[in-house]
């Protein structure tokens, strides 16, 4: 007996739309007791990954990165390790260490998802995307900065090819300005034109507008205040308090 999975993700779902983190919380951590109690790996693995965003923005080092050795020793003991499921949770295990400046560790756990991905060709999706855009983002903080670019534009290639994440896009894009600012801080035309086309993207019909695009969003923000873009930084800031009002 195990718990219901799918009951866990609609709860913590529904509390990532109303921006409800308390309850969010109270909503993992009640699942995580009932999956420890049961016994239950799967169900743990799936909680404790779901967890990870969650720990990113609210828990403290110590204990997200205890949840990240976890959930890797859970995908290896599961035989997860070469399929397609552990990989999707070894990018979350990735991310996470890169949130918490563990980048150096973040980085093989990248590749070794990215093999997977590769073997299963399974390199056109979303998921694929997200790895890249994350590993970008490491090698950009160790300023690996021809490699970071590579990857932002093979991701940025591939969500125009699955389409509907035009957001994704426009983070994309706009981590390149960065880039292409920190290589050179006279390409202003260049960063400009690359925060024009983010612009455009996130005004995009190509995206829902639900709470993921709220938070898509609000990574946004402080990119266009960086850049002296106050205008759109304030128009980004009232469509994710009428997202969040509205839900």
């Amino acid at each position: 007996m195990g718990i219901p999975v799918k009951r866990f993700i609609d709860h913590l779902d529904l509390c990532f739309q109303k921006n409800d983190m308390k309850a969010a919380g109270e909503c993992i951590s009640y699942w995580e007791n009932e999956a420890r109690r049961l016994s239950d790996d799967r169900g743990l693995l799936t909680v404790l990954n779901e967890a990870l965003g969650y720990f990113r923005r609210t828990n403290g080092k110590d204990r997200t990165l205890s949840v990240v050795n976890e959930c890797m020793n859970l995908v290896e003991r599961l035989n997860l390790s070469d399929q397609l499921t552990g990989a999707t949770i070894l990018i979350n295990a990735a991310t996470t260490l890169s949130a918490f400046k563990e980048t150096q560790k973040a980085l093989p756990v990248y590749e070794n998802a990215a093999d997977i991905f590769k073997i299963r060709n399974a390199t056109i999706t979303y998921e694929y995307a997200s790895l890249l855009n994350n590993m970008a983002s490491a090698l950009y903080e160790l300023k690996r900065y021809d490699e970071a670019k590579a990857a932002w534009n093979e991701a940025i290639d591939i969500l125009k090819k699955i389409g509907s994440h035009a957001g994704e896009i426009a983070v994309s894009l706009i981590m390149l300005a960065h880039l292409t600012y920190d290589m050179d801080d006279t390409a202003y035309d260049t960063v400009e034109e690359l925060l024009d086309l983010a612009w455009e993207y996130i005004n995009s019909d190509d995206q829902p507008k639900d709470h993921r695009y709220a938070f898509i969003l609000s990574k946004c923000v402080p990119s266009f205040e960086y850049f002296k873009r106050p205008l759109e930084a304030k128009a980004l800031k009232e469509v994710i308090d009428e997202i969040y009002s509205g839900l």
